[in-house]
């Protein structure tokens, strides 16, 4: 795995000049209260010292921050890498984000690879990259460089070595793979020791994720509400209308035909919502909890499913006031994961053009599911870090950790939406202005 040879390797904040942010209240990812009129001192891209005073030596370069605030730089724990020609610009705007780690979760391998080492060895600025390769998928009749189509167990197997030798840091499994598959995959990434995050596959049980050793669960499971029909008494029902609607789904793929699917329809929701079980909830709830199967729900996603499948399944308005009913649920269930020690990640899915703002509003919405605000940039910085197995590293703001902070001009433990008001942004050591920002937003 490329995790700490690759990911923090950046020949960017190699500068051996001693930086200094003075006067700001470091809010550092861990629980301990933020403190005030702080120093934070770095030298080739690591944190020297965080306190109250500092004796610095005759370089230093000194950033006056008063009456600003310091947090750890953000991750978006879900992304979808771009071609590696269009990557640079994009790949900027994440910075002026405020971003400086993406966990890229299904890309074309030869691209994603090229841009995370690209990025590693100094030659684009960028956030470090935890990467996938494509998404495992099948058997789907699909060609593009996102997916990669399985239709046997012995190729399933082999794609795993295929990713492995590339370094990659985590196998991802997406809705379509029949229960087959998701096990031949999970089985070899469990032999070449790596984690297997991701979608729910449709005939696989929200539960049976644990057994097969997933350490991930996207979007609540998927776009076939996996988490919400694990907690219904109606379970099984549901599984049957599940199934035959992923029969239905790679049938239409194969004559070329459009395929209504019932989860996004009114009776089955209103069903759905009126069967959810707060035992079964909790038991799965604590299930996840005791093997630190993190969650990324992705709320900026879900709360725009409706929408988005409105078209293609002939929505009404009942359907659609069902939707949201939906994603109300889904927002008390991540405040419920939460309250019993589910790991929950901040990301948005979608591309890099739109991960930056859209990390935002994933944090606000976080905060409406019942996160304060410290646990919700939290989500963003050192339950990610820890999620990925490098929170010695990066994720707080400690000595000895990567220099990665986000300088901003309100507090944001007073209101979260103050993540957006960004004054500056250290990203391995290197700080760049809020002049800087603006010009690598293109305006």
């Amino acid at each position: 795995m490329c995790l700490l040879g690759c990911a923090f390797s950046s020949a960017f904040g190699q500068d051996q000049t001693e930086i200094a942010l003075s006067n700001v209240t470091v809010i550092d990812g861990t629980d301990r209260p933020p403190l005030k009129n702080a120093t934070i001192v770095w030298r080739a891209g690591r944190i020297t010292h965080i306190g109250l005073g500092h004796q610095a030596t005759k370089n230093v370069r000194v950033i006056d921050g008063a009456g600003k605030y310091v947090i750890p730089g953000l991750w978006n724990n879900d992304l979808h890498g771009p071609a590696y020609d269009e990557a640079p610009a994009l790949l900027k705007q994440l910075v002026a984000n405020g971003i400086t780690t993406v966990r890229d979760m299904g890309a074309p391998l030869a691209d994603i690879v090229r841009l995370r080492d690209a990025i590693a060895a100094g030659k684009i600025l960028g956030p470090r990259l935890f990467v996938a390769g494509p998404l495992m998928e099948g058997p789907v009749p699909v060609q593009m460089g996102l997916i990669e189509d399985l239709f046997s167990e012995t190729q399933a197997h082999q794609e795993v070595r295929t990713l492995k030798a590339q370094n990659v840091d985590y196998i991802e499994v997406d809705t379509t793979l029949t229960p087959a598959l998701y096990a031949a995959v999970a089985d070899e990434a469990k032999r070449q020791s790596l984690p297997l995050v991701g979608h729910i596959p449709a005939k696989v049980s929200a539960r049976d994720i644990v057994t097969a050793g997933q350490v991930d669960v996207e979007h609540l499971g998927g776009r076939f509400l996996n988490v919400l029909v694990a907690c219904s008494t109606d379970e099984a029902y549901f599984n049957q209308i599940t199934a035959r609607t992923y029969d239905d789904i790679l049938a239409g793929m194969r004559e070329k035909r459009r395929v209504k699917e019932p989860q996004f329809k009114a009776d089955f929701d209103a069903r759905l919502l009126s069967t959810f079980d707060e035992t079964k909830a909790r038991q799965l709830y604590a299930l996840y909890a005791q093997h630190d199967v993190a969650q990324t729900p992705t709320l900026h996603v879900l709360k725009t499913l409706w929408e988005t499948n409105r078209e293609s399944n002939e929505l009404n308005g009942d359907d659609m006031r069902l939707g949201s009913q939906i994603f109300d649920k889904d927002l008390a269930v991540v405040g419920a994961m939460k309250r019993v020690g589910v790991p929950i990640l901040a990301g948005t899915d979608g591309p890099y053009g739109e991960g930056g703002e859209a990390l935002h509003d994933e944090l606000e919405l976080l905060v409406q599911a019942g996160s304060s605000p410290l646990q919700a940039l939290q989500a963003a910085s050192r339950d990610a870090a820890k999620a990925m197995g490098v929170l010695k590293e990066v994720g707080t703001l400690e000595a000895g950790k990567a220099a990665d902070m986000v300088l901003l001009n309100a507090d944001p433990l007073v209101n979260v939406s103050n993540t957006r008001k960004i004054a500056g942004v250290v990203l391995e050591g290197n700080f760049f202005s809020e002049a800087d920002l603006k010009a690598m937003r293109g305006h």
